[in-house]
């Protein structure tokens, strides 16, 4: 009778087990499987990317992760519940150092992986590696994963007070470019980046190393433990199961009683501060060790060679390096570098010459945050080195007061814009930042003025062709001095003939270059004479009027030797559209008859002649206005084709006219020279969504030209701030001049422009892919376009005259309102106001502060308002004219 109860009660236990399996079973999560390279939605790529050895031939890749915030979204089905769900990422990455993403399911953040370097892109199977992350219980049913590029968050930020313009430019996550319009620039990371003018020192003062936190334009938060790698990873596969697999932490981060931030800047006497500042979360004091380190034995010149002799010293609490392969010409005792602190150094290593090491430690008491300072101090001497160095260390907060710098520079040293539009506002102040930041010179050999250079991070050079677009918008700056050192700066380097240099630095004007002239198309006499319309400084024009003669005769005598009033290029290098290259028929000729050279030789033309009728010779002004116009003639009868309705670059030796459909078809827009049978290239080419007008306009070339391929060119076919800023100026004054009808078409494309520099906030990349407005390279703070000028002539309507009159007239850009304070016009200050909250309805100016206009029915587009340079100069009271 005992057996079948024994029967019974091991079939209850089997029972039991199975049921016990089934339910975990149930509650562990079944496999699912998601190909990485099909999402249901991302930003970031640019395109499809080939691996051979991904597990389906394809990853996420193409540029994926390499800008903060680039995303990928997938769906997924899971048939079960689980209580304990794993995310398993396979994935590639060739760049040195780590990348994060960030997973979030169904919405809640699941946490950071951390994905170090795999050693390549994904070519063989070797080069992937899979990481893990635990994502907590999962419903059965329909889900979301999201993955995005960012790098992990740490503590509250500890923040200079807020500063309202700083806040509106700065206040971000994603940029690490510190500086103050001196010498010194840096680019956070780690490693760090500095640059003395166009010298690459490499990292010489490792204190400032990290991730960035929060930017602004006088200072940047920087986190040690962070990083800012490029976050670049091509994704292959994902799997979702209840396996743990390699499992990483989900707050990305190791525990640590002692919060480590610091806040980095660059004074206005090029010390590199970082104020580091410790804050102690535990019950126990904590004795921190910092140690800074410092190498520049691999410091070199732009496109020069390293080498030259280093030397490194300790004097007392101060290291010294000294750098003499800095333009050895000039800096004859070297570059000098002081390096010290608020605390004394525990030990230090001075062994090898151009490096270094120091170590400090910093007592913290329990609960409490102590604050020390670094610093290093850069000059042409050690004496200079250490007075600046000491000079830091005594201040109380060496940021504060930098920030209060910039603050200055804000409200006192440029005009105040406003308007309705946040993004133009941001653009405007961020273009301002890049335009202080990216000065370098001054009694610097070459740069014997501070001139902007066309780069900070790549491209650091004083370049004829990118120099007068930084002039455009340095022209505004209220003190003229900052305009005319940037056109000035041309007569040191220019070649004896009367030829710009392309690149100079301040040791050489013969930069190693790829063609022949050393020279190429710079419209700086232009922007000499747009000088003189806004400041009307005769005495400064003088200054500059021999240099901008000397090179237009050189482009008479050189690139117009046949006298038919057209300018050929010899190699396409000199016009800064590197590969560009013209398609003929024929034999390819030496040289061609370039549009866009003789829109730029128009111009320079004109500008030689009028700033000859300045000084008075009347004899030049009629030369070069003569000329000017027989290239006028030229380019409208010779160039133009009535029935493409374009212009077309020609062979001098066979007449042939190229069919190749450049942006360059527009410059004679930009020249002013286009009339009123030109008009039809604007609805056939400009404003067609077949040819230019994409997403994100405009493309260096036409989609309709068989060469067009932005996925795999540097020039044909990918949209660069350079031209775009020729089209849109080049749009919005014909239509202002020719037909008033097409000023909306010319503010939407201005539109459309600003929002490619608004991804979401405001940048400058190299140049950017025309329909995704993806940037295709990782060169930020690119100088090559104008902003300031533009949105002062076009937004404002602020249209200076050479006569000295006023001409109001405005894009009509949509905004609500707007106000243009402080904007300086010989020798005055102009305010113009429209549907401004203290002026009043419609549009006022004023002069000097007295209302010298006053429309209260006047809005952007309506026709536009003349003011005599009388009214600007009365010395009446309040003047109001309807």
């Amino acid at each position: 009778m005992k057996k079948p109860s024994f029967v019974f009660s091991s079939l209850l236990v089997l029972a039991l087990l199975v049921t016990i399996v089934l339910v975990n079973a149930r509650r562990s999560a079944a496999q699912v499987t998601i190909k990485a390279a099909t999402p249901a939605a991302q930003n970031g790529s640019t395109g499809e990317d080939r691996k051979p050895g991904s597990l389906y031939g394809q990853v996420l890749g193409h540029d994926w992760g390499a800008h903060t915030g680039d995303w990928a979204r997938y769906s997924f089905r899971t048939e079960q519940m689980s209580d304990s769900a794993y995310i398993h990422i396979r994935y590639a990455r060739e760049t040195p150092g780590v990348s994060h993403l960030r997973a979030t399911v169904d919405g809640i953040d699941s946490g950071y992986l951390t994905l170090p370097s795999t050693g390549g892109w994904g070519e063989r199977g070797d080069q992937f590696q899979v990481v893990s992350l635990k994502i907590g219980p999962l419903r059965a049913g329909d889900h979301t994963l999201r993955v995005t590029a960012e790098h992990p968050t740490v503590a509250k930020p500890r923040l200079q007070p807020s500063v309202p313009v700083l806040d509106l430019v700065g206040n971000r996550t994603d940029k690490n470019t510190v500086g103050h319009g001196v010498n010194v620039a840096l680019y956070t990371g780690t490693p760090s980046r500095f640059f003395y003018s166009t010298y690459n020192l490499g990292n010489v003062f490792s204190i400032v190393d990290g991730g960035t936190l929060r930017w602004f334009p006088d200072y940047t938060l920087i986190d040690p433990h962070g990083s800012s790698d490029p976050l670049n990873v091509n994704l292959d596969q994902i799997t979702i199961d209840g396996q743990p697999g390699n499992t990483q932490n989900g707050a990305g981060a190791t525990a640590d009683a002692m919060d480590e931030q610091r806040q980095v800047c660059v004074t206005s006497e090029d010390v590199v501060v970082s104020r580091v500042i410790l804050t102690n979360r535990s019950a126990k004091p904590v004795v921190r060790r910092i140690e800074i380190a410092g190498d520049c034995r691999g410091s070199v010149d732009y496109r020069g060679k390293p080498g030259g002799e280093k030397a490194t010293r300790r004097d007392g609490d101060v290291l010294v390096l000294v750098d003499k392969n800095a333009f050895p010409s000039v800096l004859r005792n070297g570059l000098v570098m002081a390096v010290g602190a608020s605390a004394r150094p525990v030990s230090s290593d001075a062994r090898t010459p151009g490096a270094y090491r120091l170590a400090y430690d910093v007592s913290v008491p329990a609960n409490a945050t102590k604050v020390t300072t670094f610093a290093c101090a850069f000059a042409r001497d050690e004496a200079t080195a250490k007075a600046h160095l000491a000079k830091v260390l005594r201040e109380g907060d060496p940021v504060a007061k930098n920030r209060t710098d910039w603050k200055n520079f804000y409200e006192r040293q440029i005009p105040q814009f406003t308007c309705s539009d946040k993004g133009l506002n941001e653009l405007y102040g961020f273009r301002w930042f890049l335009l202080k930041f990216t000065l370098s010179g001054g009694d610097l050999g070459f740069f014997k003025y501070p001139v902007d250079m066309e780069g900070r991070q790549e491209f650091q050079t004083y370049c004829c062709y990118s120099a007068p677009f930084m002039a455009f918008d340095l022209n505004w700056n209220n003190d003229p001095a900052v305009g005319f050192g940037q056109l000035a700066n041309m007569e040191v380097v220019a070649y004896p003939d009367g030829r710009f240099p392309w690149y100079s630095t301040p040791q050489t004007n013969r930069v190693p270059l790829d063609h022949a002239s050393r020279s190429g198309q710079s419209i700086l006499p232009w922007t000499a004479w747009k000088f003189y319309q806004i400041h009307g400084r005769e005495d400064m024009i003088a200054k500059l009027y021999p240099t901008m003669k000397k090179d237009v005769d050189w482009w008479i005598s050189d690139r117009d030797a046949d006298g038919n009033g057209l300018f050929s290029i010899d190699h396409q290098l000199e016009t800064g559209m590197d590969d560009l290259d013209r398609r003929w028929k024929t034999t390819k000729p030496p040289r061609y008859e370039a549009i866009d050279a003789t829109s730029y030789t128009i111009l320079n033309l004109k500008a030689v002649a009028n700033m000859a009728r300045v000084l008075g010779n009347t004899k030049d002004a009629d030369y070069y206005a003569t000329y000017a116009g027989k290239a006028t003639r030229a380019l409208e009868t010779i160039l133009w084709d009535p029935v493409l309705e374009r212009y077309r670059d020609r062979n001098p030796v066979t007449g042939e006219l190229t069919d190749y459909n450049s942006i360059t078809i527009f410059y004679p827009l930009f020249a002013g020279v286009a009339t009123k049978q030109n008009l039809g290239i604007i609805p056939r080419y400009l404003t067609n969504p077949k040819e230019y007008k994409t997403k994100f306009p405009v493309p260096a070339l036409s989609q309709t030209d068989p060469e067009f391929d932005p996925e795999r060119r540097y020039w044909a076919g990918l949209t660069w701030p350079a031209t775009n800023s020729h089209v849109v100026d080049g749009f919005a004054e014909t239509a202002k001049r020719l037909d008033r009808s097409q000023m909306p078409a010319a503010a939407e494309l201005f539109q459309r422009v600003a929002a490619l520099h608004l991804q979401p906030r405001a940048d400058f990349y190299e140049h950017y892919h025309p329909l995704t407005g993806q940037p295709l390279s990782n060169f930020r703070d690119y100088m090559h376009s104008w902003w300031i000028d533009t949105i002062l002539r076009q937004v404002a309507g602020m249209e200076v005259q050479d006569d000295g009159s006023l001409v109001i007239d405005a894009l009509p850009m949509g905004v609500k309102f707007y106000a243009l304070r402080g904007a300086p016009y010989r020798g005055h200050k102009v305010d113009v106001l429209w549907n401004d909250a203290a002026a009043g309805k419609g549009l006022v100016v004023r002069c000097d502060g007295r209302i010298v206009r006053r429309m209260s029915g006047w809005k952007p587009g309506d026709a536009p308002v003349r003011i005599t340079a009388g009214e600007l100069r009365a010395n009446l009271p309040t003047m109001a004219k309807e």
